[in-house]
């Protein structure tokens, strides 16, 4: 029987690359993605992919770029023929105060966190739609569409931008039955050190939190399964927020560094 396929977008590396492994493990032949960065890394992925029996292909295309989406799946179109999981993954966070915000650093989150969101989202429906596939569409988004973080004016209505849009194509999608859902997820712990001090500030931050934890990466990964296997066929168009109950709160407006900076 023909293997199922999954598509995700930023998957050499990070996030992506945990799902792109987990959906792996679950017997899909993966699309890997990466924006030409980091090739060693991507081309490392690939190679654990492959160790678990599946079939693995790389594409490289840097999605700030006009036309992005299209190239991509063009790519995509050629190796293989069948999509029944896309997972819009690739995206910055990148704060700003709106005093201080530039068009060039607006124009790139845009481009990246938004514009390729909407094309590449677009283009695997139209490729599930044409290959008559009831598949599934995930895109990660962000807590910022909820909490009022003070420097994230941009990237906030961005991702906020991500969530009405889910809405949007769940219901395009929804007679050809495929089925647009949104994972909101707040800080991350990616399971390794990304910096120095990495794991003081988690648990600095982690005690600003209800439950009191970052949210492993791993977990991402564990709703992308789920909201790609048939305990979620009745779902669509929902936003699921994954912080540990960050949102739930209301800071002091002293958190939100609103006066000139010293």
């Amino acid at each position: 029987m023909e293997r199922k396929v999954c598509f995700i977008t930023g998957s050499g590396s990070g996030n992506g690359r945990g799902m792109a492994l987990r959906m792996a493990e679950l017997g899909y032949d993966i699309a890997l993605h990466h924006s030409g960065r980091d090739p060693e890394t991507a081309e490392n992925t690939r190679k654990l992919i492959v160790g678990k029996g599946v079939r693995c292909e790389v594409f490289v295309e840097n999605l700030f770029e006009p036309g992005a989406a299209k190239r991509l799946f063009d790519q995509f179109r050629a190796k293989f023929d069948r999509l029944d999981v896309f997972v819009n993954n690739s995206g910055r966070t990148l704060g700003g105060r709106l005093l201080d915000m530039t068009e060039e650093k607006f124009d790139y989150m845009d481009r990246v966190n938004w514009k390729a969101a909407y094309f590449c989202v677009q283009q695997a429906g139209l490729f599930m739609k044409e290959k008559g596939i009831r598949g599934s569409i995930v895109i990660i988004g962000s807590n910022h569409h909820l909490v009022n973080f003070g420097t994230s004016s941009a990237y906030a209505s961005l991702k906020e931008a991500l969530v009405r849009f889910t809405k949007y194509a769940a219901l395009e999608f929804s007679p050809y039955g495929i089925r647009v859902n949104c994972i909101a997820p707040g800080n991350i712990d990616p399971g390794y050190e990304k910096r120095d001090h990495f794991y003081e500030i988690v648990e600095r931050v982690s005690k600003t939190v209800p439950l009191h934890r970052y949210v492993p990466s791993s977990e991402l990964a564990d709703i992308t399964e789920f909201l790609s296997s048939p305990a979620a066929a009745s779902i669509t168009g929902n936003t699921l927020d994954v912080d540990g109950g960050m949102f739930l709160l209301n800071y002091d407006i002293d958190r939100y560094h609103l006066g000139e900076e010293e």
